[in-house]
């Protein structure tokens, strides 16, 4: 086993198979974005390149799990928690007269709950949140300073 720096292999730019299939996953979790948020998603503009840079950042922590989590594989809760913490983060969404925070924020938000309905729907669960404890969701990714860790385990709480 490996436990030196250099006798890991270095991080190398994403397949193409690999960024389509994570820009697909995001696009499925933000489906009804125009009509949480209730702007046009026309009218969003994205980066990108803030995209692309999400994307990594969640491929290098699933290769962190699997190393450092003796070949755990990181999970879907924890995949969407990821993606909303590095939204929040980096702020890959524009929108003329809604602040950054703010639309960022939201699509987080919208993007943290689809995550966990359709997990919960793939596993035949029922998800009931309190529409309090969105709101506090929301106000959370605005205000707070949340860890990634932080993110995942309150997308795993709220399924168990």
């Amino acid at each position: 086993m490996a436990n030196k720096p250099e006798q890991f292999p270095v991080f190398t730019p994403l397949d193409k198979e690999t960024i389509q299939k994570m820009l697909t996953k995001i696009a499925s979790y933000l489906h009804n974005i125009s009509d949480i948020i209730k702007v046009d998603y026309k009218k969003i503009d994205t980066s990108m390149d803030i995209i692309y840079e999400i994307i990594e950042r969640v491929e290098k922590r699933r290769i962190y799990f699997y190393i450092y989590y003796d070949g755990c594989r990181m999970g879907e809760i924890n995949e969407g928690a990821l993606l909303c913490f590095w939204i929040i983060k980096l702020a890959p969404f524009h929108c003329n007269g809604i602040s950054n925070n703010v639309l960022n924020a939201k699509i987080a938000l919208c993007l943290f709950m689809n995550m966990l309905h359709y997990h919960t729907g793939k596993e035949n669960q029922k998800l009931i949140i309190a529409e309090n404890v969105i709101n506090d969701i929301y106000y959370a990714f605005r205000f707070r300073d949340l860890s990634k860790e932080s993110i995942m385990i309150l997308a795993e709480s709220l399924i168990k």
